[in-house]
């Protein structure tokens, strides 16, 4: 089962951020707390809130003991979860599979024969065509992170993923200017 639920920040009140830092144990409180401005603390308590929230309505759970592996990504032990945030936008996926999932804002993205990170394939897609040229960096890029994202890796991993592979399952969506994909391995997404 696979549920991703998105929102903004400005969705929760602060009531909600005060009460989502308080359920957070110290390690997770230290890395918020490192966050250069109100803005970015205020996403990474988002998307707690996200997960809280899906987890409670999927497995009738009031907390989650979180852990982080070596590439610094979140694990829960009764469930997988990714969350992405990108400008004012958070995403959260919850599954009982290994998931990963990426929001990006679409960019201005300047013409390259190989871009960093993506594969010749993947540059060569990209530049397919030029009028949506930015769009389609993003989709391979937010594909790539999702990716990453699933796996554990680090984003210096990202150059040996390739989104054309099959033992990838994507689903990716564009809306307002934002490219939201989630990603999993043999499980389909619906």
């Amino acid at each position: 089962m696979i549920k991703f639920y998105s929102a903004k920040i400005y969705d929760f009140t602060q009531a909600d951020y005060a009460k989502m830092y308080s359920l957070l144990d110290c390690a997770i409180k230290e890395k918020i707390d490192k966050k250069h401005s109100e803005k970015d603390k205020q996403l990474s308590l988002a998307g707690y809130i996200l997960l809280w929230r899906m987890v409670k309505e999927m497995y009738n759970k009031d907390t989650v003991k979180i852990t982080f592996n070596e590439h610094g990504k979140p694990l829960c032990d009764f469930c997988f979860f990714s969350i992405s945030h990108s400008v004012d936008r958070i995403v959260c996926a919850v599954s009982d599979a290994p998931i990963g999932v990426d929001i990006q804002q679409i960019r201005e993205i300047k013409q390259r024969e190989n871009y960093k990170l993506l594969s010749s394939k993947e540059s060569i897609y990209v530049n397919e065509k030029t009028q949506n040229l930015s769009g389609r960096y993003i989709e391979v890029f937010s594909k790539k992170e999702a990716a990453i994202k699933m796996l554990g890796l680090s984003l210096g991993d990202g150059a040996s993923i390739d989104v054309f592979s099959k033992k990838y399952n994507f689903k990716t969506e564009y809306f307002d200017n934002f490219v939201q994909t989630i990603c999993t391995q043999n499980v389909s997404i619906v």
